[in-house]
């Protein structure tokens, strides 16, 4: 299972253990999780005990939104191009908007892996 810090979990036995992933600790060869409780208490449970109730999520920083816009303003422009090159060389109208949707997703695809890169991190327990 992946957790991310401030990620909701359940506890699986029953018992009413709703609270946000605090942190992971290991104690005596085993790994466990710190939930963070109402109320401020903070407890130890097994990873196999949990199940994710909801995932955190982050907003975008000004600067992610920045990035984002110009990369998004970047693809139209490739798309563009992409299809007055195909257009100039001849093709036809379906291969025209085939050579701009691609280059618009080849853009789009640089954009999602540095926002994987820079996103929140899940850690394997």
């Amino acid at each position: 299972m992946k957790l991310g810090i401030g990620d909701v979990v359940r506890d699986r036995n029953g018992k009413t253990l709703l609270g946000s992933v605090a942190g992971i600790t290991s104690q005596e060869n085993a790994t466990y999780v710190v939930v963070h409780l109402p109320g401020g208490e903070k407890r130890l449970a097994a990873p196999s005990t949990l199940e994710v109730v909801a995932r955190r999520v982050a907003s975008p920083t000004t600067g992610q939104s920045v990035v984002s816009l110009v990369v998004l303003l970047v693809g139209f422009l490739a798309a563009y191009i992409g299809c007055r090159s195909a257009q100039d060389l001849g093709a036809d109208w379906l291969l025209t908007v085939l050579c701009g949707a691609g280059a618009y997703s080849a853009v789009m695809t640089l954009l999602q892996m540095w926002l994987r890169v820079t996103g929140p991190r899940r850690f394997r327990v």
